[in-house]
């Protein structure tokens, strides 16, 4: 990857990076207005991301403000009388989206909710904190069932693409159950010892 000046990636940081890069690439296949786009970013992405459309027209702004996305007043479908935006590429899009594509972004550090509490969790806190890891547990085994990668092979370019991203989810999340049923088994393992 050649030098790329600071103002071109500026967009590439913070932890919305990739739905920012996936917004990109959406409106590349074509244009459309912000619940249009987190309609198809939740349909690519799965159930375990949590899309909300005012968040995808706050990043839609941002993408705006840096140039690679230009929005315009249209009128709709259902009503010609009523208009909204609908955003379109612009040309410095695709390699911009090129560009995301090639780095290798950083992950991002570990911010569970669990994590914290556990990290100064009283003992007295045991019996809340075994309700919440359970729970999540529950969460993540929900959720990897609704992302449960197919044994099919894949018949078009997306389909491969949405496929690989569902494995990758699915894999996360039965490290995460894996995680909270160790975790419990250890607290209760410490509590049955203290006692």
């Amino acid at each position: 990857m050649a030098s790329v000046s600071p103002e071109k990636t500026r967009w590439m940081r913070g932890p919305s990076t990739p739905l920012r890069g996936a917004l990109l690439g959406l409106l590349l296949e074509r244009p459309g207005h912000g619940g249009d786009l987190a309609n198809r970013l939740a349909a690519r992405l799965g159930e375990t991301w949590r899309v909300d459309t005012n968040d995808v027209y706050r990043l839609l702004e941002q993408l705006e403000k840096t140039g690679l996305v230009v929005s315009r007043d249209e009128p709709k479908r259902s009503n010609n009388r009523r208009t909204h935006l609908v955003y379109y590429p612009t040309e410095e899009t695709p390699e911009a989206l090129t560009l995301w594509m090639e780095t290798l972004l950083p992950r991002e550090p570990v911010r569970l909710g669990l994590q914290a509490k556990l990290s100064v969790a009283r003992q007295q806190d045991a019996p809340r904190l075994l309700i919440a890891l359970r729970a999540y547990e529950r969460e993540c085994l929900l959720l990897a069932h609704l992302v449960s990668p197919s044994e099919g092979e894949a018949r078009s370019w997306a389909a491969l693409c949405m496929e690989c991203t569902r494995e990758a989810v699915y894999a996360q999340l039965q490290t995460e159950v894996d995680w909270a049923a160790r975790t419990r088994r250890r607290i209760n393992e410490f509590l049955e010892r203290s006692d």
